[in-house]
């Protein structure tokens, strides 16, 4: 691990193939993807390379082990909470209607939505209208308010949490 740290490339390509078979066992065990637990090997390998000043030279193998845990439980809560957000942006489409009145009623029930976002911590008004009424992606939300990705995608998960625990569904 010396060697690695000092950036020896060789002794960190040894390292890489001596684990890598090791640590994509525990990553498809908790992902259940074997083409997402590849791409998650590596992120840990990148990871391992990034975290390397704040190794202690403690029991490698379970420092590193710990890593790629960690990852693959967040790929698998990233995945959950897409999923989750993807079913909420299918209830948020409209279908074509008939009648003028049905349109009418659905842009009513969207005003009071964009006006109940006006009513969430300051903190999460922006995000909020970003994503759900502009339709925008995390990245071009973090872009445009100079947020980090992880930030924006936390700010959405704690406005739902405020907004299930203080919103009745029925009021709109």
């Amino acid at each position: 691990m010396e060697k690695v740290k000092q950036g020896n490339q060789q002794a960190l390509r040894m390292i890489i193939e001596r684990y890598k078979g090791y640590l994509f066992k525990i990553i498809v065990n908790v992902v259940r993807d074997e083409a997402e637990a590849e791409d998650l090997t590596q992120e840990t390998f990148i990871k391992m390379v990034d975290a390397l000043p704040d190794y202690e030279s403690k029991g490698f193998k379970t420092w590193i082990s710990r890593i790629a845990y960690h990852k693959a439980i967040d790929a698998k809560r990233k995945r959950s909470r897409r999923h989750e957000e993807l079913t909420e942006e299918f209830e948020w489409q409209s279908t074509p209607s008939d009648s003028a009145e049905d349109d009418w009623l659905q842009q009513q029930k969207q005003n009071k939505v964009v006006g109940s976002i006006q009513q969430l911590p300051q903190g999460y008004r922006g995000v909020v209208h970003a994503y759900y009424i502009e339709g925008k992606s995390y990245s071009s939300i973090a872009h445009e308010q100079r947020l980090a990705e992880k930030t924006v995608e936390m700010r959405l998960y704690r406005a739902r949490k405020w907004m299930k625990n203080n919103w009745k569904e029925d009021e709109f």
